[in-house]
């Protein structure tokens, strides 16, 4: 059986030679968690050992299903008829898979759903997925939102939004950039506003979204009308409703199982996350800095597969006889 982590020396010994002690120890309050959580480690080497079988059935459904079947992904991609994204079957089946095996919430809490694996593990685990399929990776394993929402959203908005996002229920997206605002976010300006009983909502359009689809969705917004710049512009948390139409997918040179979308807010309900006027300067920052992570792996990722494939072509070849 194909399985993308047991085949790859590089991953294996990174695993062997890892010093995570400290940081297992942080991520596990000390081994307290072992006494709340059946599944939780009771030390750093049934921590590792618990980290390596996680992988382990990353590898399996890499290797098995997700690469396989990533030329049809990327020849078909999703499709948009009547403002609902379907993704192609074998993504979907992929998504369905990892979800199964509690995947979704790799890195967050254990009370919320989560595995609780520290960033560096996820990161492997996105270079496995990356080698598979570099498009599914923008879909499915990005922990980034739910990070987010971890880090500053209030309990209850936790409790409401991140047990969806772990158990694979909901997908989610990054909403950032707008036609006349790509790398220049302080020129954001879809507008947020809030009715007289304090319920915000969204209007304006937002382009080149990945996964826009998503059923939960980071919003940057203008919400001070009078500010410039980055001090007018707040973080907003977004469930996908009938007042947001997804106007096209975008067609792109490569990644094409992931959906990008164009989006139109048409007096959207939203919630405020965090603070107003913090929009970039703290979570957006915090959100994108965490994201480069998985860009890494992903990189990586698809470099691994390349290389394979260059050194299997160049073993087969036959030339001047």
């Amino acid at each position: 059986m194909e399985n993308f982590l047991t085949d790859n020396k590089d991953i294996l010994f990174h695993l062997e030679h890892l010093d995570l002690a400290r940081v297992i120890s942080l991520k596990e309050d000390n081994f307290e968690q072992a006494k709340q959580f059946a599944h939780a480690p009771k030390d750093t080497s049934d921590a590792m050992e618990s980290y390596r079988m996680v992988l382990s059935i990353i590898g399996e459904i890499s290797g098995e299903f997700i690469a396989p079947n990533a030329q049809a992904v990327d020849e078909a991609g999703p499709t948009l008829e009547n403002n609902i994204v379907t993704l192609n079957p074998a993504t979907q089946k992929a998504w369905d898979m990892l979800s199964k095996a509690d995947m979704m919430g790799f890195a967050m809490p254990r009370k919320y759903g989560g595995l609780n694996m520290p960033n560096t593990i996820l990161t492997i685990a996105s270079e496995i997925i990356a080698r598979a399929d570099g498009s599914f990776l923008n879909l499915g394993l990005q922990q980034d939102n739910a990070g987010t929402i971890n880090k500053f959203a209030s309990e209850d908005q936790k409790d409401r939004y991140l047990p969806k996002l772990c158990s694979g229920e909901w997908d989610s997206s990054m909403v950032l950039t707008e036609p006349d605002a790509g790398s220049d976010l302080q020129a954001v300006n879809l507008k947020a506003t809030q009715d007289s009983d304090g319920q915000w909502r969204l209007n304006g359009v937002k382009r080149f979204i990945t996964n826009g689809k998503g059923t939960l969705a980071l919003v940057l917004a203008r919400s001070e009308e009078k500010a410039k710049g980055a001090r007018g512009l707040s973080f907003f948390l977004y469930k996908r409703d009938d007042k947001m139409i997804i106007r096209r997918l975008e067609h792109k040179l490569g990644i094409h199982g992931s959906a990008t979308c164009e989006m139109q807010f048409n007096n959207a309900p939203a919630e405020l996350l965090g603070e107003r006027k913090r929009g970039i300067t703290k979570y957006t920052l915090w959100l994108m800095y965490n994201a480069r992570l998985g860009v890494a792996a992903q990189g990586v990722g698809i470099a691994e597969a390349a290389y394979r494939e260059a050194d299997l072509y160049a073993a087969k070849r036959i030339q001047f006889g």
